[in-house]
């Protein structure tokens, strides 16, 4: 019976004004409730480490964050951060020992040099740390990801940040004197990286601005301009970890479902619908005529057909193309993207790909580049091209390969409660028209 009740992922709406632990707290109750739809083929470190397959590859989540709900520069940003905290483990320690560890509950730390007042990171309550898992955050005294990583331990992407751990106990003695200060933030390592990046995605008004709250943004800053290290960066990745996770991943999931473009998912439904009533017209001219009831039992087949799609097409599946292991192209796929849809190795990551963030090479989009213009497709050739497409030409628009074995489950099952649904469905209608009497009436 678990088939007729399944649910894929319940969508997460943004929530208003910037991000914070508020905020996330509550993508994380969601989550909770609903953790066991999402199968661990399709989970959010295998998306981000590249292991999963179309239409559910990290080009494909990038594509879905810049086109459909327009914060592509979370994942790019966070991308960057798990690259940058590798990159700086492997620096020389008398390097890196220029860029001392930063604790934000420090009252030296703070931008306005004030305590905790009760509160344990960044001013948020004991309450909502626990139930976003990081209460035990500040605790920490070592850097361990030993037990973070689901990738290749060679691999430059050696984890992810939920798993991260940063030391924030600042090192003894490690804050240079007033008259040093400018001197020391120049010699350490990654400086003009960092400064780059603060320009690009942490500044007001900067050209890929991070959604953050005042209180986020200023204490990053404030850290940033002192130390580059990545525990500078604990309230960003924090939030951007929480909201990718427990908000972007599970939606993402959600939309890959769909295996049709929305005109194509309104003529199924159309079509479905055509289907029910002609079950009907049917089941009634026969109910009106001199012939067999029997015969009546024919318009069983188009009311369970009928339903049947018209249900996967809620949830956004056309039944047909995924019998055929196939989807729709997007309509920034078209032609002129580059896209390569080629079957791809299980075991490809990030590695493999080659996204080198300093060095973008051009059959990268530009929401793959690290710094760039605003993640808007105002200006991107496909736009033209589909706008100029007839309605034909959308609806039966060319169609590609689906090769993630875990979508293809969650389709499944979703195709099967339609089937199920429909069979219970026709099941009354069939016996009560059967049961008619005759009209006799031709």
């Amino acid at each position: 019976m678990s088939i007729l009740f399944y649910k894929k992922p319940d969508y997460r709406p943004k929530g208003e004004g910037p991000l914070d632990l508020s905020q996330c707290q509550k993508y994380v109750e969601r989550t909770r409730d609903c953790k066991g739809n999402i199968p661990p083929d399709l989970c959010f470190e295998r998306i981000v480490s590249n292991k999963s397959l179309p239409p559910c590859s990290l080009q494909d989540f990038i594509d879905y964050l810049a086109y459909v709900t327009h914060d592509a520069e979370n994942l790019q940003f966070y991308l960057w951060l798990v690259d940058y905290h590798q990159r700086f483990r492997n620096a020389p320690s008398e390097e890196t020992a220029l860029s001392p560890k930063w604790r934000f509950d420090d009252p030296h730390s703070s931008p306005r040099h004030s305590g905790n007042s009760g509160h344990s990171v960044l001013g948020y309550s004991d309450k909502t740390l626990s139930v976003l898992g990081l209460n035990g955050f500040n605790a920490i005294e070592e850097e361990d990801i030993s037990n973070a990583s689901m990738l290749d331990q060679s691999s430059p992407y050696t984890a992810t940040l939920g798993t991260l751990k940063f030391s924030e106990i600042p090192l003894a003695d490690s804050r240079p004197s007033d008259g040093s200060q400018k001197r020391s933030n120049n010699a350490q390592p990654f400086r003009t990286e960092i400064n780059r990046i603060v320009a690009h995605y942490i500044a007001p008004g900067s050209p890929r601005e991070l959604n953050l709250s005042h209180k986020d943004r200023t204490a990053a800053l404030y850290a940033l301009r002192r130390t580059t290290h990545p525990s500078a960066f604990h309230p960003i990745k924090t939030v951007l970890d929480l909201t990718l996770r427990n908000q972007s991943h599970p939606n993402f999931v959600r939309w890959s479902i769909c295996n049709g473009n929305k005109p194509w998912t309104l003529f199924l439904r159309t079509f479905a619908v055509c289907n029910i009533a002609a079950g009907f017209i049917i089941a009634i001219l026969l109910t009106l005529s001199r012939a067999s009831r029997w015969f009546r039992i024919l318009a069983a087949l188009l009311w369970w057909f009928g339903i049947t799609n018209l249900i996967a097409a809620y949830q956004g599946l056309c039944v047909l193309l995924l019998r055929r292991h196939t989807r729709e192209v997007r309509p920034w796929e078209t032609d002129g993207y580059g896209r390569n849809y080629a079957l791809a190795d299980e075991e490809t990551d990030l590695r493999h790909s080659k996204i080198l963030y300093e060095e973008t090479k051009s059959r990268w989009p530009v929401k793959m580049e690290l710094f760039g213009p605003p993640n808007m497709a105002v200006n991107e050739t496909w736009m033209d091209r589909y706008s100029m497409k007839s309605v034909f030409r959308k609806t039966f628009e060319k169609e590609v390969p689906t090769q993630d074995r875990g979508l293809h489950g969650m389709q499944n099952k979703i195709v099967r409660q339609a089937e199920a649904w429909a069979f219970i469905i026709t099941i009354p209608f069939t016996i009560f028209f059967t049961a008619l009497p005759k009209g006799n009436l031709y």
